[in-house]
Parts: structure tokens; C-alpha cells; sequence
């Protein structure tokens, strides 16, 4: 099926048990920055996210592999999406954590969407589509424009030019960590997937 005629729904389906879940977009993101916490072991890191995703988890009550296969049953129905091809040089452009308050005023900004009242309501797919569908003109996109361009071949007239890309692309640096977001849900698989083994 697809985005538009699947239904979102909360109710994952596992070894014969029902579970409520909340894939609210601020608590996928909690749960990405923890998975990329190296504090935590595999087995906590595990624990929490469950405990984080599923509304009543003291219902859980699951060998660490029936845990592994939840979390990955909740993951494939509720949090991934669909995978895009990749085009040209991959090149990071926005962080959730970082571009926070970009983010917020691009969606109040195109949306009208106050993104702190819709915590723990607005699902993680439905936040990725807004996402996706900004405009040009929000702070966001002007963002990841800047941080996306390509800074041209010196000559006598461009001089100024080149000085103000490299300002901007400055002022709006990424630190060095994370790949758009995607980092901690790339850990949460991984750790899935050696668990499985």
C-alpha cells in the first residue's frame, strides 16, 4: 500500500499479544540520541527504548530475543521509512539535534505547526513527510542550502563571492557527529541485527 491509504496505526501485533505503542516524533528522537550514547550497553539501550515506545511496558514480558523482535516489529511498522536512492555526493545538510529551533520555525513558519504541543502526538512518519514537504523559503531549507553549496572556482570578479559562501557556510557548520538524524536509528538497527545473529 501506501503512505496515503495505510493506516497509522498504534496497535503492533506479536507472538500473540497486543501492544499500544507511541511513535510520537520526539520520542523517536530521544530514543535516536540514546542509541547513539556509548554509555549504555545494548541490553539498556534495548530496555529504554521499548520502555520509551511502548505505552504500557510492564506488559513486556519477553525473552531478550521476543524484546529484539518487538522492538524490530515496532520499528518496521512504525518508525522506518521508505528508503531513497541515493543521487550525487552525500553530504550532511541538517542534524535533528542541532537545527532544533530551525526546524520548529520552519514548521510553525509553513505548517502553522507547533511542534512542542504536538509532542508525543505527531507520529514520526507523518513529522518525516512534513519535513520532506518544507519550502524553499523556511529557515531550514535556507539552511541546508547554504551548507549544500558548492563554492566556485576563484577569478578576478568573485572574490567577495567566495568570502560570503565560506562566512555562511561557517556561521551555519554542522559539529561533527550524527548523519541527518539517521545515525541513531542506524545503531538501533544495527544492534537489532547483531542480536539476531
Amino acid at each position: 500500500m501506501g503512505f496515503l491509504t495505510d493506516r497509522q496505526d498504534t496497535i503492533i501485533r506479536y507472538r500473540h499479544h497486543k501492544y499500544q505503542v507511541n511513535p510520537a516524533y520526539d520520542i523517536v528522537l530521544r530514543m535516536q540520541q540514546m542509541y547513539e550514547d556509548e554509555r549504555l550497553g545494548d541490553l539498556d539501550k534495548l530496555n529504554t527504548a521499548l520502555a520509551m515506545l511502548v505505552v504500557r511496558p510492564k506488559k513486556i514480558c519477553l525473552s531478550i530475543d521476543g524484546k529484539i523482535g518487538l522492538l524490530q516489529a515496532i520499528t518496521n511498522h512504525c518508525i522506518k521509512t521508505p528508503d531513497r536512492p541515493i543521487v550525487g555526493k552525500q553530504q550532511k545538510l541538517f542534524d535533528f539535534d542541532h537545527d532544533g529551533e530551525y526546524i520548529y520555525s520552519s514548521f510553525l513558519m509553513d505548517y502553522g505547526l507547533d511542534l512542542m504541543a504536538m509532542q508525543g502526538r505527531l507520529s514520526w512518519k507523518k513529522f518525516i513527510a512534513l519535513f520532506q514537504g518544507l519550502s524553499d523559503k523556511t529557515k531550514i531549507k535556507e539552511v541546508m542550502r547554504i551548507r549544500g553549496m558548492e563554492i566556485p572556482a576563484p577569478t578576478k570578479s568573485n572574490k567577495k563571492e567566495i568570502q560570503n559562501i565560506l562566512e555562511l557556510k561557517a556561521y551555519y557548520a554542522l559539529p561533527a557527529k550524527g548523519q541527518n538524524g539517521q545515525g541513531g536509528l542506524d545503531a538501533l538497527f544495527a544492534m537489532l541485527e547483531r542480536a539476531a545473529r
